[in-house]
């Protein structure tokens, strides 16, 4: 059956992102303090540790996905501050933690994403805890122009690989999954989760790109690209 939607990942796949954890949090600390939080970075620090390691274990082990909000607002009433993650000063913090991060797109993404914008339907399919980030970095770069819809695991409640973030995909493109095709770099969120859904999966294998593997998979892609241009060129050969 003809391919009538095509799914892309972000971060790996269409663009890159460098950040030092720790700048970022320090960059968090700072600005709470400017708002009258009195802590130390080291104190902070270990406690959104602490928070951290709890929402990942959770989403480790259950795919589950919370916004970055609810990490600080956890770590702040560790130190004894009662304040909910819809706080304008939460808000702003995850903002400010986003700030550091160092974003490329790929050489090749425009090039790919214009030529199949208008003959596919496109959507972009994230694991990423705060969508507001995810569609500022968008705009900025240039990329949401193309894609017809922009589907984030914190909007969802789910990340890659649970089926529910793919079903999303799914309904708001209203392809069915033998009509539609994802392309990602990880083969467990990407290609298993794809696969298990009965979704053709095409696994973006960069050179000298180690990729955002999640770990092992017995499942396999139907096919394998090292760039976007030579799954594009697949797409519209209708070699797929």
């Amino acid at each position: 059956m003809a391919i009538k939607a095509v799914g892309f990942d972000l971060f790996g796949t269409l663009v890159d992102a460098e950040a030092d954890w720790e700048d970022c949090v320090r960059s968090m600390c700072g600005h709470l303090r400017d708002r009258g939080y009195e802590f130390s970075d080291d104190d902070f620090i270990s406690c959104y540790r602490a928070a951290a390691v709890e929402h990942r274990k959770a989403r480790r082990e259950e795919l589950r996905e919370v916004n970055n909000r609810v990490w600080v607002a956890d770590a702040l009433s560790r130190m004894s501050f009662e304040v909910e993650a819809s706080s304008p000063h939460v808000v702003s913090a995850v903002e400010r933690y986003f700030s550091p991060w160092r974003l490329t797109v790929a050489p090749d993404a425009h090039e790919v994403l214009e030529r199949l914008h208008g003959k596919f339907k496109i959507a972009l399919v994230s694991n990423f805890t705060d969508s507001a980030y995810l569609h500022r970095c968008l705009e900025a770069l240039g990329l949401e122009e193309f894609f017809d819809g922009v589907i984030v695991s914190d909007s969802v409640g789910w990340r890659k690989p649970h089926p529910a973030i793919f079903e999303t995909f799914l309904e708001l493109t209203g392809a069915t999954a033998d009509e539609a095709i994802f392309i990602g770099d990880d083969p467990v969120s990407d290609i298993k989760g794809a696969k298990n859904l009965g979704i053709k999966a095409v696994l973006l294998a960069k050179p000298g790109h180690a990729g955002s593997q999640e770990g092992e998979t017995e499942v396999r892609p139907d096919h394998v690209v090292s760039s976007l241009t030579e799954f594009g060129e697949m797409l519209l050969a209708d070699s797929i």
